[in-house]
């Protein structure tokens, strides 16, 4: 009897396992280009907040590098609506602090985004299932 219970248990689990969505929330990749003045930004970050049923979609964010961020659909959004919003961080002149003891050294960096970008973002995206889903933002 203990054999058929074992048997009957690792069928079980071989079927929730096979029948499982590998992407329950539908997410999908997002990607872009960022700049400021007209150059690209170096140093940053981007995040994607869901609008409206936050329960129902996923919020998600990215690193800026030279210009370009990129969610891979793993950790990207499901289709919906979404509040962006952006910080470029920049080194503050004359706040870097050298030493030979790196515990020692500082440098001190702003966020220079505008605030319609940053903390006061008026930036919105709609993410769409079936779609290349790439957003540009000019600062």
């Amino acid at each position: 009897m203990n054999k058929y219970i074992l048997f009957l248990l690792v069928s079980l689990l071989n079927i929730v396992l096979g029948c499982a969505d590998s992407n329950p929330q539908n997410r999908l990749k997002i990607e872009g280009e960022i700049t400021l003045g007209g150059k690209p930004v170096n140093n940053g970050n981007i995040e994607f907040e869901p609008i409206g049923n936050q329960i129902e979609r996923t919020h998600s964010g990215s690193v800026i590098t030279n210009g370009k961020y990129s969610i891979p659909a793993a950790q990207g959004l499901s289709a919906g609506e979404y509040r962006v919003r952006i910080s470029v961080m920049e080194e503050v002149p004359g706040s870097r602090v050298d030493n030979p003891d790196p515990m020692l050294s500082k440098v001190e960096y702003q966020d220079t985004a505008p605030p319609e970008f940053g903390n006061k973002t008026i930036q919105k995206i709609t993410v769409e299932a079936n779609k290349v889903n790439k957003f540009d933002f000019k600062m």
